[in-house]
């Protein structure tokens, strides 16, 4: 099992308890601070989360964008594969597409949340947060695996297992 996917259950959990709808508006809320900085989104997220850096902002931001969606999780479906869905009804999509593969540190967060404002339905969470912490990795290979979705090509199974080692 993934990081991403043990945390999905750790948030499907959470959705199930009835504190889900003061949870959701915190994890919201939180999308208006850098990630793990909202006081109030904590203790939904650090239970959870171990070490520091760009591993727990990751956590923060899935958790968050998690709740903007309403905890509606649609497995394989990539935000690659959702936005090039929106791009047929948009030709700015693409040119925020972009904008998110070539996304630093200081940018991720916001230009994650504008591309998953755009897109209707849910998504892979447990995906998301996995590509997420490889990220930042030297040869890029997640951005190269979302370009290939998003421009129509699917990843081999030897990509796929190359980005999740």
């Amino acid at each position: 099992m993934s990081q991403g996917e043990r945390f999905l259950a750790w948030l499907e959990r959470l959705q199930e308890q009835k504190a889900w709808t003061p949870a959701r508006a915190a994890l919201r809320r939180s999308l208006a601070f850098p990630p793990g900085a909202y006081p109030k989104a904590m203790p939904y997220v650090e239970p959870f989360v171990e070490g520091e850096g760009w591993k727990r902002e990751a956590h923060y931001l899935v958790a968050a964008l998690y709740a903007l969606k309403d905890g509606e999780h649609r497995k394989e479906r990539t935000l690659a594969r959702a936005l090039r869905e929106k791009a047929q009804d948009s030709g700015s999509v693409e040119k925020r597409f972009l904008a998110l593969l070539e996304a630093d540190r200081d940018q991720i967060a916001f230009r994650l949340r504008q591309a998953v404002a755009l897109v209707e339905g849910g998504l892979d969470f447990a995906r998301l947060l996995d590509d997420l912490l490889r990220w930042f990795s030297p040869e890029r290979p997640v951005q190269a695996r979302w370009a290939r979705e998003f421009y129509g090509a699917e990843a081999s199974e030897e990509e796929r297992k190359e980005v999740e080692a």
